[in-house]
């Protein structure tokens, strides 16, 4: 396996459980009992989007006489790591807009 290809497979299979989670929860089925783990399921999300947004992000930061001066940050042009970081941020909003939706009614 090449190497520009190892971390968005690695991202893919670490957001398999949230995948997995959302849809069979979506399409009615019974959610499989090793998915409730929140440990598996945030954690896979969470290392996906750290290793894949590592490939993609590059952050320079920049002083002048011992000030922070510049900001700079660039995004990668790898289509798999950002198709990645996508799927992901998009599992991870829908996992957070569920836990607010489910736990803040209005009184």
């Amino acid at each position: 396996m090449k190497t520009s290809y190892r971390l968005p497979a690695i991202g893919l299979f670490l957001l398999l459980p949230a995948s997995v989670l959302i849809i069979s929860s979506v399409m009615g089925f019974n959610v499989p009992s090793a998915l409730i783990n929140p440990v598996l399921v945030m954690g896979g999300l969470t290392v996906a989007l750290g290793l894949n947004l590592t490939a993609v992000l590059k952050v320079n930061a920049e002083r002048e006489r011992g000030h922070f001066a510049a900001l700079t940050i660039r995004i990668g042009a790898k289509p798999l790591n950002l198709a990645v970081v996508g799927i992901g941020a998009l599992l991870l909003l829908t996992l957070l807009g569920y836990a607010f939706v489910e736990n803040f009614r209005p009184r």
